[in-house]
């Protein structure tokens, strides 16, 4: 696990992988639920036979991927004496369905760090993979702001 606790901890990392995520498998129940959740009820999340002619199976939704990153991250770093608020993302692009089964891995990288008059802003590029694979699914730059408590 990752420590971090001031500004100087993230420069420290700037530009270098922070992590790679543990595989975690996205299961057909979690992207139905998460389906289910947001009101995307297309057929390539649920019907199964016609999902698996087209795409060999299950997908999920193209922005499944973003809300698995805060649990993911935070199994990778630990803040110390730091608040955390979530700011944004800069861009986000899938680049290839993520199919039911597959296991997918998370990584973690800190590419610009910005000083505010309160704290300081990190940017940080991500990339989804298939684990087994290792094909990108989808890429991004998420914006986290920070404080010392």
């Amino acid at each position: 696990m990752i420590k971090i606790s001031c500004l100087e901890d993230f420069v420290a990392r700037k530009g270098a992988l922070l992590f790679i995520s543990d595989p975690q498998l996205i299961t057909k129940d979690q992207i139905q639920d998460f389906c289910r959740s947001i009101d995307q009820l297309d057929w390539f999340h649920f019907d199964e036979a016609r999902a698996n002619k087209t795409f060999g199976g299950i997908i999920a939704p193209g922005t499944m991927t973003i809300p698995l990153i805060h649990p993911t991250y935070f199994k990778h770093v630990e803040l110390i004496n730091l608040r955390a608020l979530f700011l944004g993302m800069d861009r986000f692009r899938v680049i290839s369905p993520l199919q039911a089964e597959w296991q997918i891995s998370l990584e973690f990288t800190a590419t610009e760090i910005v000083e505010r008059d309160e704290g300081f802003a990190v940017y940080y590029d991500f990339v989804w993979r298939n684990a087994k694979t290792l094909q990108e699914i989808s890429v991004g730059t998420t914006i986290v702001r920070y404080w010392p408590e």
